[in-house]
C-alpha cells in the first residue's frame, strides 16, 4: 500500500470514527452526497481507490462505481475521458469532478455543513 492510499484509507476511518453524518437535512428533506465513480478494472489507481469507495458507501454515501469498459455509454455521457474519474455531489450544489480520492473522502465527509 502506498502512502497516499493509505492516507486515503486513514482519512475514511477517522470520518467513521468521529460517527461523520452523510446525511443533512436540507429544504425540508434529507439529502446525502452521491458519488460516481468512473473505473476499468486495467486501471490501478482505480484498484487502489476501491477499498476508500467501499468504506464511503459504507457510511452512508450513495456511491456508484461504474467500470468503463463494461459502461461506455454512461462515460460518454458524463463526458468521462479517464480513470478514474470521480463526480461528487454534494448538496444541490454543482458536482466536483476529480481523479483524487482525497477530494471525494474530504467532499463526502462534509456532507452538507
Amino acid at each position: 500500500m502506498n502512502h497516499r492510499s493509505a492516507l486515503a484509507a486513514v482519512l475514511v476511518l477517522v470520518t467513521l470514527i468521529a460517527g461523520c453524518e452523510a446525511q443533512q437535512q436540507e429544504r425540508g428533506g434529507f439529502r446525502s452526497p452521491k458519488v460516481l465513480a468512473f473505473t476499468a478494472s486495467r486501471c490501478a489507481p482505480c484498484q487502489r481507490a476501491k477499498p476508500a469507495l467501499l468504506q464511503i458507501q459504507a457510511a452512508g454515501v450513495d456511491v456508484e462505481i461504474i467500470d468503463i469498459d463494461a459502461h461506455p455509454d454512461l462515460a460518454r455521457k458524463h463526458g468521462v475521458a479517464g480513470v478514474p474519474t470521480f463526480i461528487v455531489y454534494v448538496c444541490g450544489r454543482a458536482p466536483v469532478r476529480t481523479n483524487d480520492i482525497l477530494v471525494v473522502v474530504s467532499l463526502t465527509r462534509r456532507g452538507c455543513k
